[in-house]
């Protein structure tokens, strides 16, 4: 199997923290930062990234992104949100998350646990379609560039529709 298979099995392999996996019980932001490194460390690119921060959770609510903590510990419900802020935020702007999940009529949980369906669907479908139809290993230098350009620009049209999406939320119920 050729070095760039390889990368795109792992890459597709990571793991998810599932609702069965969050305490029904509410958690310190300490138990919430250990929970997502549990779970989710393999997705770093290096050991030293952090996953989150207090500083980073703290900044969320203050903006908006989350609901206030009440008291020091965060309920379920914070955590799902919490959980899709952070599959959020690898694409798309603060505002444009806020306008997402800085909400209060949405049923977070049942919003991860359907993106951890499609999560699967994508994990099954992908994979083939870019073993199909990326090179076996682009060593050459231009090959990789055009190879990274090519990927990059499929992220930004993936990221383009998701702020469409987001740019057509009816006033009366989305945004700030």
């Amino acid at each position: 199997m050729s070095r760039l298979n390889e990368a795109i099995d792992a890459v597709f392999a990571d793991r998810d923290i599932h609702p069965a996996d969050v305490p029904r019980l509410e958690l310190y932001m300490d138990q919430v930062l250990s929970l997502f490194e549990q779970y989710l460390s393999g997705t770093k690119r290096t050991p030293s990234d952090k996953l989150l921060t207090k500083t980073m959770i703290n900044n969320y609510v203050k903006e908006g992104l989350m609901t206030p903590v009440r008291g020091k510990k965060y309920t379920r419900e914070q955590i799902m949100q919490l959980l899709c802020v952070y599959h959020l935020k690898q694409t798309l702007r603060l505002s444009d998350i806020k306008a997402l999940t800085g909400r209060e009529d949405v049923d977070f949980e049942a919003c991860y646990t359907r993106l951890l369906q499609e999560k699967e669907h994508l994990r099954t479908m992908l994979p083939p379609m870019l073993h199909e139809h990326l090179p076996a290993d682009p060593d050459d230098p231009n090959d990789r560039l055009v190879l990274c350009l090519a990927l990059s620009e499929t992220a930004c049209y993936l990221r383009r529709l998701c702020e469409h999406l987001i740019d057509t939320i009816p006033e009366s119920i989305g945004g700030d």
